[in-house]
């Protein structure tokens, strides 16, 4: 399994429109609001279970150990 960032999604995301033939295409086949695709493409907001699932991803939760733990 690959780890993508957001910047890395965004760019899946605006190949895919632009594979379409602009982000309304994509869009209307992929039955998700243009103003939302815009929304994501221009980071206004977090691509959701719609964009990812259309996109072949899904959104995992990870947890990175920075520090030491102190002891309880």
């Amino acid at each position: 399994m690959d780890t993508m960032t957001s910047f890395d999604v965004c760019c899946m995301l605006r190949k895919a429109c632009a594979d379409a033939g602009g982000q309304s295409a994509w869009a209307a086949r992929n039955a998700i609001t243009p103003q939302y695709v815009s929304d994501v493409l221009n980071a206004r907001r977090e691509p959701g279970i719609s964009i990812l699932c259309a996109l072949g991803l899904a959104r995992t939760v990870r947890y990175v150990k920075t520090r030491k733990a102190s002891a309880a």
